[in-house]
């Protein structure tokens, strides 16, 4: 498809939507205000880029894939809470993997998301959970930073703008997740950065490396074929000229089906190949290097994700996948635990809301080694107490809770006494 250049802007504002255009000759980069890549949101440009909407998906489904219980506070046992039925659909639209995956997109891709707490029209309950874009979120004119205690809320409402929608949302039934430091904003608390902004750059050197690439091979294939005189002179082509060499080459000469790749001419034709080497470019390696980067910011290890497709043992997989889902998926997981458990309409005082990754299959050898762990543990706590040592003395020692109560082997003790028994029959 053809665009006429000077009509392309009012096209643009017919057709809001981004895309790649291309109309055999050029590409055009096309969303609704005529924007370039550098100008695009990124979200937008994170759900467009070739390697980091991969990544993002990739941590995203993995945090989606924790399971969720309340527990009290204090004993750690586990309680009944209608925070979990409702994570079951948190809405109408989305499961709980689908809610999770797209809060934690968001989080990353914006560097913060909101959680907004729909209630029943007519009832104060909370009966649906909603990520919200908090690139849409107005807050009212003239707010600034108020300091206020932890168990105080703000009161007042912002605008939630979706397609016009300009939904009135009290703060306090707002919930806020941040990827980065937030509260750097002298005015507005609620305002974070992105570490997509550190990786903009190279973003967008990946998507000019890939158009680079796409081009070339567009070209390539080509031939040029000129005529050329005795002396080196040459003249251009009449346009009947032209034409004639087309057709004579388009019909007869080739490697399709009754076509020759012969040709016979009496006239002095100078032939040259358009054809450029995609290795002596560089464009797969910048890839590379530029999609390694972008891994490394999201803390992915090479073992799990790389381009560079080198092969990696399961061992070394293995420890890369469990030592990334104990570092980094489990602290953004713990982060919306904390986030909804700080919230008492949600959960209630003295209880919290905990994830694990235990039932993974990855993470089995986790529990394999915290049960060799327990086990030394055990074997030092009954040599200690062999030795006469107290109990909560040894207890603290092995590093267990000092209130664990033991119960004593009945079987050893009476095997115990009988050998003492035995051994005053032999004095006597």
């Amino acid at each position: 498809m053809a665009f006429n250049l000077p009509n392309i802007s009012s096209w643009f504002r017919r057709n809001p939507v981004y895309e790649q255009t291309y109309d055999g000759q050029n590409w055009y980069y096309i969303d609704g205000d005529g924007a370039n890549e550098a100008e695009l949101s990124n979200l937008v440009f994170s759900q467009k880029h070739p390697i980091l909407s991969g990544a993002l998906l990739f941590i995203s489904n993995l945090v989606a894939q924790s399971k969720y219980k309340v527990i009290n506070s204090k004993t750690g046992i586990e309680v009944q809470s209608p925070i979990t039925e409702l994570l079951k659909a948190p809405n109408y639209y989305q499961t709980r993997i689908d809610f999770i995956e797209q809060l934690t997109f968001m989080k990353i891709a914006v560097g913060s998301a909101a959680i907004w707490k729909k209630r029943r029209i007519g009832f104060n309950d909370v009966e649906a959970l909603y990520v919200l874009n908090p690139e849409l979120i107005t807050y009212p004119n003239g707010y600034s930073r108020r300091f206020i205690m932890p168990d105080s809320k703000p009161n007042f409402s912002v605008t939630y703008d979706k397609s016009g929608d300009n939904i009135q949302i009290p703060i306090k039934d707002l919930i806020f997740i941040y990827d980065m430091p937030n509260c750097f904003s002298v005015k507005n608390e609620f305002l974070s950065a992105s570490r997509i902004d550190g990786l903009r750059q190279t973003l967008q050197n990946t998507n000019d490396s890939l158009l680079a690439k796409n081009i070339i091979l567009k070209s390539n294939g080509k031939e040029m074929i000129s005529g050329a005189g005795a002396q080196g002179t040459s003249f251009p082509f009449t346009p009947e000229e032209q034409k004639e060499a087309k057709k004579a080459f388009n019909n007869n000469y080739g490697l399709g089906k009754g076509r020759s790749r012969l040709y016979l001419t009496k006239a002095n034709v100078d032939w040259k190949s358009l054809h450029v080497a995609l290795r002596d470019l560089g464009l797969d390696e910048s890839v590379k290097v530029d999609g390694n980067l972008i891994y490394t910011a999201l803390h992915i290890p090479k073992d799990i994700l790389s381009l560079e497709a080198k092969k990696t043992t399961y061992n070394n997989y293995r420890e890369s996948m469990t030592s990334f889902i104990e570092g980094d998926i489990t602290a953004i997981n713990n982060d919306f635990t904390l986030s909804l458990s700080t919230d008492e309409e949600l959960i209630k005082p003295g209880t919290e809301l905990v994830g694990s990754y235990d039932h993974l299959p990855v993470m089995q050898y986790v529990k394999a080694e915290r049960y060799k762990a327990t086990s030394e543990q055990a074997k030092a706590l009954k040599e200690l107490l062999s030795a006469g040592v107290p109990e909560k003395v040894a207890l603290e020692m092995v590093g267990m809770p000092i209130n664990l109560k033991l119960e004593k082997n009945e079987q050893s003790t009476e095997s115990t006494e009988n050998s003492d028994n035995q051994g005053q029959g032999t004095d006597s």
